[in-house]
């Protein structure tokens, strides 16, 4: 679990063998709930159900008691507040505050139980990204894993980033949806469930400590939650949910789809802004010890020009001639990245070993000058950041823009369709066009080989 600390965050990682726990979230209330034996082997299903049952009844009451402490809301705060909030928690709170952290970091993940019933993507989107403003509350933005289930049984989960990249969540998500709920029924068996035990109200032992006439906490609640509703109101989301084709088609002409994709991104963000900006996608490096990521710079001299002879405006017909260069140029340019996404996976790119050199450099020492050179400078400017996560079972994902003045483009590519998830501050009414443009382009992609012979893909 992150833990909040000014000037630089910690974390904590805490041993299984000694806890049998996980941690419900309910109404911005939080239980620690066992849910496996003494050997970590799962407890019967029913058991658990009784448990998750007990939950909602007692934060539903709570609720309508009027005693629920919104804590959740401090997590989602700038850093540096949090960890004022935090320390006052501790202060008024004392070793009981103490305790009841302790409890709340060391669960295995947080189940977070909302009251929204979202149907479209959008909506399932909006919920699950950052609760807003009916669940933001009943998370705990620093754990590090978060399963959200909403009343109509719509499912999400929040990866907290310094501790959880893409593809640990996707091997998560698939160990959890190869098994059905009658697969889990059958294997569990069935035992007597007492109404009582297994389930802990984390803070209760807290709760009136923190309103103690100089409890800075009420007021740093109530801060906090304006922020993030600020937050949420300053930012915008859009699903394009694309049902042209897929891999399947993509890999029949003959392309990585992955590199496809990107070279899809490129052209429509060229038509948004009228030139190519900064491009980053995510590039695992897991095989290596401690590995975690690597920069693909998506903009490339082949990209260009296929951007460039496509044009600002979309065209689905032409002469044979014309279709064939920017054929040509389309295979050069997706070459080109999957070549890029070689080096990157196997420890040949470039940003982590800047980053690393500049970590190097101590407070006292100068920064060498390539650092603040203006050109380095725009090339780390991530305007688009990108990231690709594909599993059958996902309908969609996504995450926030990295810049102010950038987007955000999560994106999955199945067999038959994709998906695109664009974020970016509402102010500048992008997401829409951005959608729109990626539709249009994938569409014009495909008009360019719809009158050749399929190719065969190496892939």
């Amino acid at each position: 679990c992150r833990v909040p600390r000014r000037e630089q965050d910690t974390y904590r990682m805490y041993d299984p063998s000694l806890h049998r726990h996980c941690v419900v979230a309910r109404k911005g209330r939080y239980f620690a709930v066992d849910f496996v034996d003494e050997y970590g082997d799962p407890l019967a299903l029913n058991v658990i159900e009784s448990r998750l049952q007990e939950c909602v009844r007692l934060a539903d009451d709570e609720e309508s008691a009027g005693q629920t402490p919104e804590l959740g809301w401090l997590t989602s705060s700038d850093r540096d507040s949090w960890a004022d909030a935090n320390k006052e928690m501790l202060r008024v709170g004392g070793s009981a505050m103490s305790s009841a952290l302790e409890k709340l970091e060391s669960g295995a993940l947080m189940l977070c139980l909302d009251d929204e019933e979202p149907v479209s993507k959008k909506q399932c989107a909006d919920e699950f990204w950052t609760g807003g403003m009916t669940s933001g509350h009943n998370r705990w933005f620093d754990k590090s894993i978060q399963i959200m289930c909403s009343n109509n049984g719509k499912a999400g989960l929040v990866g907290e980033h310094s501790m959880m990249d893409g593809m640990p969540m996707i091997a998560f998500s698939d160990h959890v949806t190869k098994f059905t709920y009658a697969d889990a029924k059958k294997k569990s068996g069935v035992v007597t469930a007492t109404s009582t035990g297994g389930v802990e109200d984390i803070f209760e032992g807290c709760l009136d400590c923190l309103t103690v006439h100089d409890s800075q906490i009420p007021t740093m609640v109530e801060k906090a939650k304006s922020d993030f509703a600020t937050l949420v109101a300053d930012h915008d989301l859009h699903v394009q949910d694309f049902q042209g084709y897929g891999s399947s088609y993509i890999k029949k002409v003959g392309y990585s789809p992955d590199a496809y994709i990107q070279m899809a991104i490129q052209l429509a963000m060229y038509r948004l802004h009228g030139k190519q900006t900064g491009t980053y996608e995510a590039t695992q490096m897991r095989p290596y010890l401690h590995g975690r990521t690597e920069t693909t710079r998506s903009v490339s001299m082949e990209g260009c020009a296929f951007v460039k002879c496509m044009g600002l405006q979309a065209t689905f017909d032409g002469d044979e001639s014309s279709l064939e260069e920017k054929r040509s140029l389309l295979q050069k340019a997706v070459r080109s990245h999957v070549k890029y996404i070689g080096m990157a996976a196997s420890g040949k790119g470039v940003d982590r070993h800047l980053f690393g050199m500049s970590m190097l450099v101590r407070d006292e020492d100068e920064m060498p000058k390539l650092y603040s050179d203006p050109l380095f400078v725009r090339s780390k400017t991530w305007r688009v950041s990108t990231s690709h996560l594909s599993h059958p079972k996902f309908e969609n994902w996504g995450f926030g823009e990295v810049v102010p003045d950038g987007v955000g483009i999560g994106y999955g590519v199945k067999v038959d369709s994709c998906v695109f998830n664009v974020t970016a501050r509402r102010e500048h009414g992008w997401t829409e066009r951005v959608s729109h443009l990626l539709e249009e382009v994938m569409l014009e992609m495909r008009s360019l080989h719809d009158t050749v012979p399929s190719m065969k893909s190496k892939l």
